[in-house]
């Protein structure tokens, strides 16, 4: 370019000044740009360590779909051993629990033992049946015959179901059916009229319907009663087989919460995840017709759940697991009670959850078999009571389990007559509760063994309420 005076003014100059400092502001933007990532980096980090940084504080948040689907993939192959080398109750063994049922009839003086579709009618003659206004009943005689009475258009199913039931030959039952117009409480009258019995006793199921009951009362000329403490008792003890499912199922159940309670809860999650992950667990262990009983914080002070106001976990949230399922037929039911961080739950229910635990040990110290049920709930009440927390524990101590998940015998102050064996199979879960507060309750299933004391069917207690799901 030509100015005036014929002076020239080059212009390379001042292009290479206008790319420098475009390469300064480049830089400086640069920079700016890594302070304030710099300063955000140092915000998460010091939040993190606010957050986990100190003792018995909760891990890292975790990549949620590697971390709990691996730690799925390994309870489940460590439930596989368990589970694969467990069978059915083989067949031989109905043919012991009907020779033991027709036994102890003869010695009671009972004609007649009447049951409908039920966990009892299932134990002794692995028939599954669903309940309807219809009624399907199998009659047990003191002649040690048994008999099938089945609606008559029914009668296809029913013997197709004897069939899958896979009993030896032994055991053949006869079949009688009745029609719609008729009456099957006709027909049970017949049925006990074609056998003779110096005996008049007809003993029927406990949990037969009232409607059936009283039919079959006002059909027959004998007196009729529920079934003697005696009878239901066979069902109580448990066998070599049965105990080794049993253990096998609330093993892996206990398993279960361990893995979601390590790997499958974060802060910020709701009961209802809690309980699908919960769900998830145990049917990658082989249990079937799972339930799952979620509660955190003050929820958990409802013993069976029904909260008002749903509650998400937070780093000082307690958390109780109320959960079991089934395998080949038997039941599992196991409780834990943990917390998030320990450093984060005051001191009254750390002290609340030893109490249960110590409750829990003195059971299975102190009780051994001929202890009467009362005797065994108050072991567990007054060591409670004595700790200040008596008002808190609302609920009986525990129930038997087996087939059913609430069965005989009932561990409570006032069961005085009902008295322990070997082979006797309950939960042993004491509790305590405060209302809009929070909620404690441990659980594991034991059986009296053959040489009178208590041994557990889970792996072991909860150790304590942080590491450990059991021992």
């Amino acid at each position: 370019m030509t100015l005036g005076n014929n002076e020239t003014t080059p212009m390379l100059p001042r292009r290479q000044s206008s790319n420098h400092w475009n390469k300064l502001k480049h830089k400086t933007m640069l920079l700016r740009t890594l302070l304030v990532l710099g300063i955000l980096a140092g915000l998460v980090v010091g939040i993190a360590a606010l957050q986990y940084g100190h003792p018995g504080a909760p891990p890292p948040p975790f990549n949620d779909n590697d971390d709990w689907h691996q730690a799925l993939d390994a309870l489940a192959q460590d439930a596989k051993g368990c589970v694969d080398s467990l069978t059915r109750v083989p067949g031989e063994q109905y043919i012991n629990r009907q020779n033991r049922l027709f036994d102890t009839m003869q010695q009671e003086g009972v004609f007649a033992y009447v049951m409908e579709p039920s966990a009892t009618l299932l134990y002794y003659t692995n028939l599954t049946w669903s309940r309807t206004e219809r009624p399907f009943l199998v009659v047990f005689t003191d002649d040690r015959q048994m008999t099938i009475i089945t609606p008559a258009f029914e009668a296809t199913r029913a013997k197709e179901q004897w069939i899958k039931a896979n009993l030896p030959t032994a055991i053949n039952p006869s079949m009688v059916e009745w029609v719609e117009h008729g009456s099957a409480f006709d027909t049970v009258r017949n049925v006990l009229g074609s056998h003779n019995s110096q005996s008049q006793a007809i003993q029927i199921e406990p949990t037969t319907r009232y409607f059936i009951a009283e039919g079959i009362r006002t059909s027959v000329d004998h007196s009729v009663h529920v079934a003697s403490l005696t009878l239901q008792q066979l069902r109580m003890v448990k066998t070599q087989e049965e105990l080794a499912i049993m253990r096998c199922a609330n093993q892996i159940t206990a398993r279960a919460i361990g893995t979601v309670q390590h790997h499958g809860i974060h802060i910020g999650m709701s009961e209802q995840t809690i309980e699908q992950r919960m769900t998830e667990a145990l049917h990658r262990v082989g249990l079937t017709e799972t339930w799952v009983v979620a509660l955190v914080d003050a929820n958990a002070a409802f013993p069976h759940g029904q909260p008002g106001k749903p509650h998400d976990v937070t780093p000082s949230s307690l958390v109780l697991i109320d959960t079991g399922g089934q395998l080949y037929d038997y039941q599992s039911d196991t409780t834990r009670t943990f917390f998030i961080d320990p450093a984060a739950v005051n001191h009254t229910i750390k002290a609340a959850w030893r109490t249960v635990h110590n409750a829990q040990q003195a059971v299975l110290d102190n009780i051994k078999k001929g202890d009467s049920c009362a005797h065994v709930d108050l072991t567990a009440r007054n060591l409670i009571s004595d700790a200040g927390w008596g008002d808190a524990f609302t609920h009986r101590l525990g129930h038997g389990i087996g087939l059913e998940m609430h069965e005989e015998p009932y561990m409570n102050q006032g069961n005085t007559k009902c008295f322990l064996k070997p082979g006797f199979t309950f939960s042993v879960e004491p509790g305590i509760y405060v209302p809009g507060e929070f909620g404690i309750r441990l659980e594991d299933i034991v059986v009296v063994n053959e040489h009178g004391s208590l041994d557990l069917l889970t792996d072991g207690l909860a150790v304590d309420p942080w590491t450990s799901s059991s021992s």
